[in-house]
């Protein structure tokens, strides 16, 4: 079509380039005096992106009719240019009609699968040029949108098929999908739950109604829920499941949801157990049988933990942020504070401080403090974790001790003869007072010295000790020596003291004077006239070796009380009752002298009982109770080597044998027992029943009786306790 005005609209040949139409050539519309440009009203079609003067035509033509009503645009139209361009409009809308003809033809063949329908011929049009494209475009778009739909299905299926929780697409709640995992959680094939309703999931149907009113309420506002639900698998087991739903499109319609199941049920088992074990923690942090606190770079509480608070009588927010644990301690202790706490951290822990805590009224509690260090990752220290030990029992468990070494220091300066205990490379480690007064000197210069630099006999003391280490028996060697620096006659007696497995740890050197004792027989010796003078010194000799001996006797004895102070007297009042019993029963003198002796003598074995097991306030442990068990056994191993006592060995070693066979140490029963030693074993009984222990003031006396009673035939022999019971009986009325 062509036009004499160079203004009017020309349809573009199909061999002319594509023209941009600008609206104020052709309608001479001037710009600057367009109320809605001037306006900047973005409806004008003057403000596009790139105004209309750059747009094609198909685009000027949409707009065209915004301006139908504008009056700069009705006035400075050119009316000839107007009929020329709706006669233009008219031939382009015909062609226009045509090619949406053709394009619905396509695209009905497209829709029907066939995806080679392609529009064909041309326009001078370039809006309808450009449709057929635009239409040619979106069919080719298609087929490589499907192809694309398909891979992207395929990968679906892969995600799927990969992700390990079960997945599952409902449609008021009938399962329409389910991936391969289904079968993992639920025991379910994907194709035996499609068509169900997800009742078949849960454990009942409350639980099938009450995950609804859970879920869809909730989905209805937002697009994703999660919860914890438990579930059932199709054998029958349950689990607990994270369930986790996702609302289909934009908005949920007819109950239309994807929902994720994912198996936590061994999660939770494990969160249960940590949540036990934290709860376990806790008890023994709070619970423990000690105080724990930690403190800050500068020595502030941090923590601390219930016994703590017990211990000290405060509660926790009084201390803990509010207070440094130099507010706890004396003067003398915030020094040690400082000195140790400076140690822990630079070395990063600390050992046994002893420290004096203030508690909150005022006493002093003594502890024992072990503590670490925590630091960061460049070492720079963050705080501190301590054990806080009550050291109250420590403390008295000391003082008793001290009390029981100069008990014993005691016993021993007071025995009649010079005693040494020495190494067993004959180095003296202790030594009486005698030993100094008798060889004056300096009790501190003993200590420590040979025993052969000491003595002038020291050599033969050599000879002794090869002796006693040759012999299996351990048993004394004596032999005496005149040592001319004092001008006494000694006699030596070296015992060994071994080990439960014999091996010997210890000697013990006693010096006796005999130097009147070897006067008496140099004079008897050079003087024939004196012969039955001599007799009778040799008799008062024995007398005094008697007493000698039974001085002995007593010293073992005082050495065994001194070893307990809850045990002194013991021995003397067991004698006395065992002694009674013997002469009601009629025994004879002699076996009453073997009895007085066996009896003072029955708890000799304690000697090598650690005193802390024999003063120990608690209950016994099995161990510590089997050290007790075996005293009778070791008293016989002490009296063994003295062959004037050969008698008394068995007496003292079943005198804890009980009458039904359940006594120590060899369980022997009834007439397998010496008599002497039950006669003992009532005696020693009835003493321990009435007297303080370390961990229990004594009962009394009808108490005692009593046990005695019940236990007669069982524990005691009849005859010996009826006869003790009637003693005591005796003795209490009269």
């Amino acid at each position: 079509m062509k036009s004499d005005n160079p203004c009017k609209l020309k349809v573009r040949r199909k061999s002319e380039p594509s023209k941009k139409l600008k609206c104020w050539q052709f309608f001479k519309c001037q710009e600057k005096v367009c109320p809605a440009y001037k306006s900047k009203n973005l409806r004008c079609w003057l403000f596009s992106g790139t105004l209309c003067r750059d747009e094609i035509q198909g685009k000027f033509l949409e707009k065209m009719e915004m301006c139908f009503d504008c009056e700069v645009f009705i006035e400075n139209m050119d009316t000839a240019a107007m009929q020329e361009t709706c006669k233009v409009y008219n031939e382009q809308f015909q062609e226009f009609r045509k090619i949406i003809e053709d394009t619905n033809d396509v695209l009905h063949s497209v829709s029907k699968g066939n995806l080679d329908a392609r529009l064909s011929g041309t326009s001078n049009m370039e809006l309808l040029e450009a449709l057929k494209n635009l239409n040619n475009t979106m069919i080719e778009s298609r087929k490589e949108a499907e192809e694309s739909i398909r891979k992207l299905e395929e990968i679906e299926s892969s995600i799927l098929s990969a992700i390990p929780h079960a997945v599952i697409g409902l449609q008021e709640r009938v399962v329409f999908f389910a991936n391969e995992a289904v079968e993992k959680v639920f025991g379910w094939k994907p194709e035996e739950l499609i068509g169900k309703k997800t009742a078949v999931l849960y454990r009942n149907d409350e639980e099938y109604e009450e995950i609804a009113r859970l879920f869809y309420p909730v989905l209805e506002r937002q697009r994703i829920h999660i919860e914890e639900f438990p579930c059932r698998r199709k054998d029958g087991e349950d689990i607990i499941c994270k369930v986790s739903a996702s609302v289909i499109g934009k908005e949920m319609k007819e109950k239309g949801i994807f929902v994720v199941y994912e198996d936590i049920t061994e999660k939770k088992k494990m969160e249960d157990v940590l949540w036990k074990n934290e709860q376990k923690y806790r008890d023994l942090y709070q619970n423990a049988p000690d105080g724990y606190h930690s403190l800050g770079p500068d020595g502030a509480i941090l923590e601390v933990n219930d016994k703590w608070l017990r211990m000290l009588r405060y509660k926790k927010e009084e201390v803990v942020g509010k207070m440094k644990l130099t507010d706890l301690l004396t003067e003398n202790d915030q020094k040690i504070f400082r000195e140790t706490f400076s140690a822990l951290k630079e070395k990063g822990y600390i050992e046994n401080i002893d420290y004096f805590l203030k508690r909150k009224d005022g006493t002093l509690l003594p502890v024992l403090i072990n503590a670490t260090a925590i630091y960061d990752e460049n070492r720079n220290f963050l705080k501190s974790r301590a054990i806080v030990r009550d050291n109250t029992q420590k403390k008295s468990f000391e003082k008793k001790l001290k009390h029981a070494s100069e008990e014993w220091r005691a016993t021993f300066d007071s025995m009649p003869y010079g005693v040494l205990l020495l190494d067993t490379d004959l180095t003296v480690k202790r030594a009486n007072s005698l030993i100094s007064a008798m060889f004056d000197i300096p009790f501190k210069e003993i200590i420590g010295k040979k025993c052969y630099e000491l003595l002038e006999g020291g050599n033969k003391l050599k000879e002794f000790y090869n002796t006693i280490k040759a012999k299996n028996d351990r048993s004394p060697v004596i032999s005496e020596y005149y040592d001319t620096r004092i001008n006494k006659y000694l006699m030596l007696h070296v015992s060994p003291v071994v080990d439960e497995r014999r091996i010997l740890k210890n000697l013990v050197l006693a010096l006796i004077d005999i130097s009147g004792i070897k006067d008496k027989e140099k004079r008897l010796i050079e003087s024939r006239d004196a012969f039955l003078n001599m007799l009778k010194e040799i008799d008062h000799s024995y007398k005094e070796l008697k007493e000698l001996f039974n001085g002995l006797i007593h010293s073992f004895v005082n050495a065994i009380d001194a070893k307990s102070p809850w045990t002194k007297g013991h021995s003397e009042r067991v004698t006395i009752y065992a002694v009674s019993i013997a002469k009601e029963m009629g025994l004879k003198e002699r076996d009453i002298e073997k009895l007085r002796i066996a009896a003072l003598l029955h708890d000799i074995g304690k000697i090598g009982t650690y005193d802390v097991v024999l003063d120990k306030p608690g209950k016994l442990t099995e161990e510590e109770f089997q050290l007790i068990r075996m005293h009778p056994a070791k008293g016989e191993e002490i009296l063994k080597p003295v062959r004037q006592l050969q008698d008394l060995l068995p007496i003292i070693r079943y005198h804890h044998e009980r009458m039904d066979g359940k006594g120590y140490p060899d369980g022997l029963q009834g007439e397998e027992i010496p008599l002497l030693s039950r006669i003992i074993a009532v005696a020693d009984a009835f003493d321990s029943m009435t007297s303080d222990r370390p961990y229990r003031p004594n009962p009394p006396r009808e108490y005692a009786i009593s046990e005695i009673k019940t236990c007669i035939g069982t524990q005691f022999d009849p005859e010996a306790a009826e006869v003790f019971l009637r003693v005591i009986d005796r003795k209490h009325r009269g």
